[in-house]
């Protein structure tokens, strides 16, 4: 039985609606999975549409909110031993965040202090030290200024001075690194919420590893990128063919925490509505995916259902009972969490898809000057091992699945390429056209449905920031 009672098409069955504001959900859920209080965040219409192509309201955003916020750029086993670094591009700025002893990790600028060049070209790599290209100023990789050639041209006045890197604020979460711009930010526990960091608490991120990395820029504004992966009402019209055979985008719960993160949580191995709909109710066996699942769960090709309404069951039975040969502990997890796709949004600028196998993490990055340029980033962090993960989480052949080599990332030209993989390539194919038309004088402004709730959540923290007070 799905958590949503029910569910799971049962004949004479009416299934309530979850993403109606007060339902309530079936006893017995674990791992955090807990339906948050619902948050009425109105209905307005928001119609002030040039925050999608203003290059104003961009500086303001930059100013307001986009360098005050706690940022999440990568993870600990990017830098997996002492000394590795890597090279964070955000804005106009450039961040060099370097590991050292143990899990310690410090980031600084990655600008000399003597006529402001950048130090590091290479996106990630080792080095006790930093030498600059121009004049061989050279620091030490805890920011010291060890040595600048022809020392005894400079006075003394000029010497006095702190000519060490910029430190920039920087922390981690169950693996996950994050920087600030504002050095008087609060603590990231706060910034993350108690109710959040316990909703993934089962989940070892501190033991994934990057799989996958490819990046690109998008011709779209940042938020207009972000609105297409924090909601499902476009899952039945754009991935039609892709994800609703395995995905139910209907009966979904979404959940709103603090400080704007949020979750949906999409139940998988359950067809969409949608899909049901269209092939009348008659699902011939069971697809691909469903199939990969059950690999992933130890269970035995044989042994495989016959029919769809019964492979989630076999699925959490067979992780159950297989988990010490397939290397995991899944104790910490309800039984539709071993199944199902956890869509998680850290304010304000990525997303992550979590299985307890794996994950899908995103990031849109806006650009410094061009409100309608997006750097986004599609990386895949999976389980150290031979895990099986879903298949929309492509694994790079030369990924280092012990994480003990650093996965170079890939720069891909223009918008899509099979690269990002069949889901994100049809959204890549439909923004454009989402920019195109909020421009348009005949666009009055946003309406949105509760199955959209996260993105007037969004907003709701966006203008808090906007408006300051977010910061007051």
């Amino acid at each position: 039985m799905s958590r949503f009672t029910g569910r799971m098409g049962q004949a004479g069955v009416m299934p309530i609606d979850p993403w109606t504001p007060n339902y309530e959900q079936a006893p017995g859920v674990a791992g955090g999975q807990e339906k948050q209080p619902y948050i009425d965040f109105g209905t307005d219409r928001l119609s002030d549409n040039e925050k999608y192509y203003s290059s104003d309201v961009l500086a303001k955003e930059w100013d307001k909110l986009l360098s005050k916020a706690w940022i999440v750029c990568g993870h600990i086993n990017d830098i997996p031993e002492e000394h590795c670094y890597m090279k964070v591009d955000y804005g106009r700025e450039s961040i060099l965040i370097i590991r050292g002893e143990g899990d310690d990790i410090r980031a600084f600028y990655n600008v000399c202090q003597h006529r402001g060049t950048r130090i590091v070209k290479d996106d990630f790599g080792k080095a006790r030290s930093f030498t600059c290209p121009y004049h061989a100023w050279s620091f030490t990789n805890d920011g010291k200024l060890a040595h600048l050639p022809g020392r005894e041209t400079f006075r003394e006045e000029v010497l006095c001075r702190n000519l060490d890197l910029e430190p920039v604020r920087v922390d981690q979460w169950k693996g996950w690194i994050f920087f600030s711009l504002d050095p008087n930010v609060g603590p990231l526990d706060d910034y993350l919420g108690e109710r959040f960091r316990a909703s993934v608490g089962a989940y070892d991120f501190r033991n994934f590893v990057r799989v996958y990395d490819v990046r690109q820029t998008w011709t779209t504004n940042w938020k207009a990128s972000i609105e297409a992966f924090i909601e499902g009402y476009h899952v039945s019209s754009v991935h039609s063919a892709t994800l609703t055979p395995v995905m139910d985008d209907y009966y979904t719960q979404h959940d709103m925490y603090e400080n704007g993160h949020g979750r949906t949580i999409f139940p998988f191995m359950e067809p969409a509505q949608s899909y049901l709909r269209s092939v009348d109710g008659k699902v011939e066996g069971i697809n691909e995916e469903m199939k990969l699942f059950l690999k992933a769960a130890g269970v035995p090709e044989d042994d495989y259902p016959t029919k769809w309404q019964d492979v989630k069951a076999a699925v959490i039975k067979g992780k159950r009972e297989n988990q010490a040969k397939l290397g995991f502990d899944f104790s910490g997890f309800s039984d539709d969490q071993l199944v199902d796709d956890w869509n998680m949004s850290m304010f304000p600028l990525a997303t992550f898809n979590a299985h307890p196998e794996g994950v899908l993490f995103q990031r849109w990055w806006p650009d410094e000057e061009d409100p309608r340029k997006t750097h986004y980033s599609l990386q895949i962090y999976a389980m150290r091992g031979e895990c099986v993960i879903p298949s929309y989480m492509p694994i790079h052949p030369d990924a280092d699945r012990e994480g003990k080599k650093v996965l170079q990332p890939m720069y891909l030209e223009g918008m899509g390429s099979e690269a990002l993989g069949p889901v994100v390539m049809e959204d890549v194919a439909f923004v454009p056209q989402f920019q195109k038309g909020i421009e348009s004088r005949g666009f009055r402004g946003a309406n949105y449905g509760e199955q959209e709730v996260r993105n007037r959540q969004f907003y709701h923290e966006y203008y808090r920031y906007m408006n300051g007070a977010r910061n007051a």
